[in-house]
């Protein structure tokens, strides 16, 4: 096959693909080094507003991609100040293993102007190794794509934004049902 074809071929996967990872990962095949983050992420959301599983991609930077969540009930994430709900965890445990992945539940940073006495939130970490490939936050997901010094594709399951939806929608968390729900 060609490099013309090979192309093409990307080309018309990632605009006919319905899985969003795989629709980003494409499109930056296809388009190549010639736009930086913010050029690509720009003519990647003109094309189309994608989504998938209620999330829509908001940006692509420094080989993450950044995505708007279904809106959330704090108090399913939070039942107490800073800590993630034993359900959360469960479900999140269940995705990372069938991933081969580690769970973490570090905290947010918190910022100069917090106030002295809030105590800070958690959110889910999932990792290989020594690199961080999802985190999971109520209000964002950011998903580690491209490998930074090689930008070629990380190996992520297909199914990744489907699995992390039960994290996020109901209606998936059945999938992964534990004894706190």
């Amino acid at each position: 096959m060609n490099n013309n074809s090979e192309l093409e071929r990307i080309m018309t996967d990632s605009t006919t693909t319905s899985n969003l990872l795989e629709a980003i990962t494409l499109f930056r095949m296809a388009v190549g080094d010639g736009l930086n983050d913010e050029e690509f992420s720009r003519l990647f959301l003109e094309d189309a507003t994608p989504s998938e599983d209620g999330f829509t991609l908001v940006w692509l930077c420094d080989g993450w991609a950044t995505f708007r969540v279904p809106p959330q009930n704090m108090l399913r994430w939070y039942p107490e100040i800073g800590w993630i709900t034993p359900a959360k965890e469960a479900i999140a445990k269940s995705i990372a293993q069938d991933c081969g992945l580690s769970l973490f539940e570090p905290p947010d940073e918190k910022f100069p102007f917090s106030p002295a006495h809030s105590e800070g939130h958690h959110h889910l970490e999932m990792s290989r190794e020594s690199e961080t490939v999802v985190i999971a936050h109520p209000r964002y997901l950011k998903i580690h794509l491209f490998d930074s010094e090689t930008h070629s594709p990380l190996p992520l399951p297909k199914d990744l934004l489907e699995r992390l939806a039960a994290l996020y929608l109901e209606q998936f968390a059945a999938l992964y049902r534990t004894d706190y729900q």
